[in-house]
């Protein structure tokens, strides 16, 4: 009977994904289905879920009963936390990163910095104060960030593992939930561009909120601070980044599915503080900044009526493809080798969720659901190249979590669970070594247009006042890491005492760019450059310029 319970709850799972998918393949036809294999890999796991995990589900004996010491757990997780990275701390500044830097170098003090001016479309003070302490402890060298961007990314690991091991209560299922968390190719962005530096932030002060949470919640007589630190750990997540606005709901929903003595009055106090802690943020943020800025809002039917954002999450958490590194460095056969290995793993996981009790089931999933919620309404597309993953940060720490259930209700047997665990772990440090390579390349190109920029007005004829640039054919990307998307100009007065007028030339419709077409019209007057950066040479030259010396004109290729 339970077989045939799960068939049916698969094929209704199939059923209602694959028309959802067709309904928006008719809403919207000129944008079919941008998931690609993902969506579809997707698909076919959330229906093995439903008929293995949803229907007659039962909690089994958990494995993993060994004492792993806390300390030799900790050090393996953070060695496997910054092994990866090493390789990103000589990459430099990239896109954002100039104007952060810029805006703490111009700040006069702390409290200038965590102004409402410093990040400009964001109110994320705590984020800004860190690059302000940048500019002063270490002059704002890149390597600095860097070096700071892997050891949260450590301690957030270590975190990880610290939560499991109270919730799960096993050392076994807390130690891989922390080694796939520290590992694991989906936060190549996040760790390995500075800028991100928020993200990180933010993720470590949740998860500290959580664990000063499951303290208070574990013992009958908690200390007097516990709750109180926990609220503010979320506040200070909250003026890290706004990622952190959901995390309200899990806590409710943890207090829900996981009751403890005094349930229901000790989750009305918790449920109370935390949603008192955030609606005073939100006060503070409209007193101070106005509201929510940035991102615009594509409301689109895919967007609002279907959870692309958590399952877009979860489709890259479990096949994290650098579509463009596959295609070009592996070759088809090795592609489809990779997708069978993503695969395999994969339904590893189906097999073992059966062994996860419901309630933590729903806990883990819940999480991912709950957290992806501020980004629900904008996070693009799937591009193949693992962009904005830095949105997943804090969201799949629950599939992390739920790893270690499965590693745990397995058993710590290693024909049974340990080398399945140490070959997936084993496998997403592979990726993530692999995926700083971009990173790498693109830093290189970075730097080099920067110094270009600089030789260029160097080499300017002297003028009355300061050259005015119009700057196009930026490299704006390298096979998904940024380049030069944005902060240019940031970046070329980064070193000098006063800033020159420099627009960019983009078909982008950004704020503040220029389109190219405009320029085909534009009359430049004297003193006006447009400039283009030569992919071909790695040069920046003079295109058009306005009136000048006609020595100037001779030898500059310009028209």
């Amino acid at each position: 009977m339970r077989r045939a319970d799960g068939l049916a709850a698969a094929a209704a799972a199939a059923l209602i994904l694959g028309l959802m998918v067709y309904v928006r393949r008719v809403v919207d036809p000129r944008e079919p289905i941008t998931w690609s294999y993902q969506a579809l890999a997707l698909c076919l796991v959330i229906a093995a879920i439903a008929g293995r995990a949803l229907v007659g589900l039962r909690p089994s004996a958990e494995g993993g009963r060994f004492r792993w010491p806390a300390a030799l757990a900790c050090s393996a997780i953070f060695v496997a936390a910054a092994g990866p990275y090493l390789r990103a701390l000589t990459i430099g500044f990239l896109s954002d990163d100039y104007g952060l830097a810029y805006a703490a170098q111009g700040a006069e003090g702390p409290l200038d910095a965590m102004g409402s001016g410093a990040f400009v479309t964001f109110y994320r003070p705590l984020t800004m104060l860190v690059w302000w302490l940048g500019e002063r402890l270490w002059s704002g060298a890149p390597l600095g960030y860097h070096l700071l961007s892997v050891l949260l990314h450590a301690v957030n690991a270590i975190l990880v593992y610290a939560l499991a091991r109270r919730v799960i209560g096993s050392s076994y299922a807390a130690l891989f939930a922390g080694l796939l968390f520290a590992v694991h190719p989906i936060h190549v962005e996040p760790v390995t561009w500075p800028c991100c530096s928020s993200d990180l932030l933010c993720g470590g002060f949740a998860l500290g909120s959580l664990l000063l949470l499951e303290v208070y919640l574990g013992r009958d007589s908690p200390p007097r601070g516990a709750l109180p630190a926990a609220l503010i750990a979320f506040l200070l997540a909250l003026l890290s980044k706004e990622a952190a606005l959901a995390l309200p709901g899990f806590v409710l929903l943890r207090a829900a599915l996981l009751p403890h003595r005094g349930a229901k009055s000790r989750a009305l106090r918790v449920g109370g503080a935390y949603g008192a802690a955030l609606v005073g943020y939100l006060v503070w943020r409209f007193a101070v900044f106005g509201g929510f800025g940035g991102y615009r809002v594509p409301l689109t039917w895919w967007n609002t009526a279907f959870p692309s954002a958590p399952l877009l999450m979860i489709g890259d958490f479990l096949f994290p493809v650098h579509r463009s590194l596959f295609a070009e460095q592996l070759g088809p056969s090795l592609w489809w080798a990779g997708l069978v290995a993503m695969a395999a793993a994969a339904l590893w996981w189906v097999r073992g969720l059966d062994r996860v009790p419901g309630r933590r089931l729903w806990l883990w999933l819940g999480y991912v659901f709950i957290m992806a919620g501020p980004t629900w309404l904008f996070l693009p597309a799937a591009s193949g190249f693992l962009e904005w993953s830095r949105l997943s940060y804090l969201p799949t720490v629950g599939l992390a979590w739920l790893f270690g259930d499965v590693c745990a209700g397995r058993g710590m047997g290693w024909r049974r669970s340990g080398a399945a665990a140490l070959a997936i772990v084993a496998g997403a440090a592979s990726l993530t070594i692999w995926y700083v390579t971009p990173w790498r390349e693109a830093g290189e190109i970075s730097s080099r247009v920067v110094a270009e920029g600089r030789r260029l007005i160097e080499q300017l004829p002297a003028a009355d006042g300061d050259p005015v640039l119009f700057v196009k054919d930026l490299p704006e990307s390298h096979h998904g890491a940024p380049v030069f998307s944005n902060c240019f100009a940031q970046a070329l007065n980064l070193d000098r005492g006063r800033a020159l007028p420099i627009h960019l030339v983009s078909e982008r419709p950004d704020s503040g760019k220029v389109h190219p077409e405009a320029m085909d019209h534009w009359a430049l007057q004297e003193g006006e450059y447009l400039v283009a950066w030569q992919e071909g040479t790695s040069e920046m030259a003079v295109v058009r310029a306005g009136r000048r010396p006609a020595q100037w004109l001779a030898g500059s290729g310009s028209e």
